[in-house]
């Protein structure tokens, strides 16, 4: 093999390497940097929800990133599913009765569409009762992801009574769906109030995306920033967990605590301090004694006595055993 064969076959032993090296996927860096940046906000923030918008953009940026969008709407590692990820509605008092040529027109325009539903509510208003609805055609004009469009005419020809409701499958999921019901009413005298939507699909993730664990933290983390009453620990906890299930992490963060465990051995056999007192110096146990100590010795004569005592003791249980 001559010296250009060999050079070329180390090159792509690195590139592949790089591919292979966590450290070089520049996705798991910004995700690693990200969720400092969410654990940091989360945990100084004197008022959480002032800091639910910049939690939420943090988190919608990275899991749209990790998705991999493609540019004309879909994504490498998420699809869309026909299953109920939102709707786009419009609500409409219907007066035209169905026998008539042209009928009460209902258009209601969204994305992501794969499914229209008519829903005819119980009440017209506060107090009076709603009327049935007829439902003669769904007129849909959509725009797939690849840009084609098309018309159908979609016939419906069904009652739907106060209370109920009926739907009528779009042959594909639209990139964009513009969608018209033609509605009536029984008689001129029974004017009713009917809802037009867009079911619009949902966006599921690929369970085989290296990122999949990752954008399931996300999304977890996301909700969590959303709800009304946020909950800061169980947002901080989730950013950690986060962190823990990047590559190699968990394996670093043990590594650290054996070492900082290892030096604190270390200096109680010596007897060298540093100088200053640091959290994760002492355990809850530790703390939880020192804090009762402290309220004795603010106590009575008996209960400073106590006080000291109890502190001559833990002393003497902290401090290492001389070497004989």
């Amino acid at each position: 093999m001559n010296r250009f064969a060999v050079v070329l076959v180390l090159l792509l032993l690195a590139v592949s390497a790089a591919a292979l090296d966590p450290a070089a996927d520049k996705n798991i860096t910004m995700l690693a940097n990200d969720l400092h940046a969410l654990g940091r906000v989360t945990t100084v923030a004197k008022d959480l929800g002032d800091s639910r918008q910049v939690l939420l953009a943090i988190a919608d940026n990275d899991i749209e990133t990790l998705r991999m969008p493609r540019g004309d709407g879909t994504y490498q590692w998420a699809s869309l599913q026909r299953e109920e990820g939102g709707r786009v509605r419009d609500e409409k008092t219907i007066e035209h009765v169905y026998t008539e040529k042209e009928l009460r027109y209902v258009t209601v325009t969204g994305t992501n569409g794969y499914r229209v539903e008519v829903t005819v509510p119980r009440k017209r208003g506060t107090f009076a009762a709603n009327n049935r609805v007829w439902v003669r055609n769904v007129i849909a004009d959509l725009t797939a992801f690849d840009g084609k469009t098309s018309h159908h005419e979609i016939p419906v020809n069904a009652w739907v009574n106060p209370g109920d409701a009926t739907g009528v499958p779009l042959p594909d999921i639209a990139k964009s769906a513009k969608v018209t019901a033609e509605l009536g009413v029984e008689s001129g005298s029974k004017a009713a109030v009917a809802e037009v939507s867009i079911v619009q699909a949902k966006l599921v993730d690929d369970p085989n995306s290296p990122y999949s664990p990752a954008v399931k933290k996300l999304l977890q983390i996301r909700e969590l920033s959303a709800a009304r009453d946020m909950n800061r620990g169980a947002i901080k906890n989730s950013v950690d967990e986060a962190l823990l299930s990047l590559p190699g992490e968990l394996e670093k963060r043990t590594a650290e605590q054996e070492e900082a465990a290892r030096v604190r051995r270390q200096m109680a056999e010596s007897g060298t301090t540093t100088g200053a007192v640091n959290l994760g110096d002492a355990t809850p146990d530790v703390v939880n004694e020192l804090a009762a100590i402290s309220r004795l010795m603010t106590g009575t004569v008996q209960e400073q006595t106590d006080g000291r005592a109890r502190l001559e003791a833990l002393i003497g249980k902290l401090k290492p055993a001389q070497p004989m």
